[in-house]
């Protein structure tokens, strides 16, 4: 960590070590995509015109101390799970398994994950249908449920708020070169 002092602002640099993307989230608060999840997320992604859309939970935990998200591993298809080109049904139950196995690991249910075959994702109807009744039935180990989409160039993701059933985009953090900035 680097601390850098600009006409009384204190900037708090973190450099990155792991390939994770940090975002910031409405309650001040960031999320941290880890690098497994981006890994996997790319091997699913729609770029050949045959490849059907594809998805899953993702699961992590919130940190007690600082409330920061961390965003670990991803369920991805399986064999009973329904897909099509432009849609995705989760039915396999090899992924309530994986969240099982990971309850067991201390990583927890934080939202689900698609793709589409968009260079950059936008929302179908479904997705806003599924998102907002997903608000009313799910619970997570943080703040906000997430719900990702993953295009064929780039992956946008919203967080909802089962309190007051408010869904809105978050973005990454600042940067400045590869070191996150963070204005105190």
């Amino acid at each position: 960590m680097v601390l850098l002092s600009r006409r009384r602002v204190v900037v708090v640099a973190i450099k990155l070590n792991c390939g994770c993307v940090k975002l910031a989230l409405p309650n001040g608060h960031v999320v941290d995509i880890l690098t497994p999840v981006l890994d996997e997320l790319t091997k699913w992604l729609q770029g050949d015109p045959d490849t059907p859309e594809s998805g899953g939970y993702i699961v992590g935990y919130e940190h007690k101390d600082t409330g920061n998200v961390v965003l670990e591993r991803i369920s991805v298809p399986a064999r009973l799970d329904r897909q099509t080109r432009t849609h995705f049904d989760m039915l396999d139950p090899a992924h309530k398994v994986f969240l099982l196995k990971e309850k067991m690991h201390k990583s927890y249910y934080m939202g689900v994950w698609h793709t589409h075959p968009q260079t950059t994702p936008i929302p179908s109807a479904t997705d806003w249908n599924d998102w907002r009744e997903t608000l009313t039935t799910d619970e997570t180990a943080a703040e906000y449920i997430f719900f990702l989409i993953a295009g064929t160039d780039n992956t946008r993701i919203w967080v909802g708020n089962p309190k007051d059933k408010t869904i809105i985009e978050i973005f990454e953090c600042p940067k400045i070169d590869d070191i996150y900035t963070k204005q105190q």
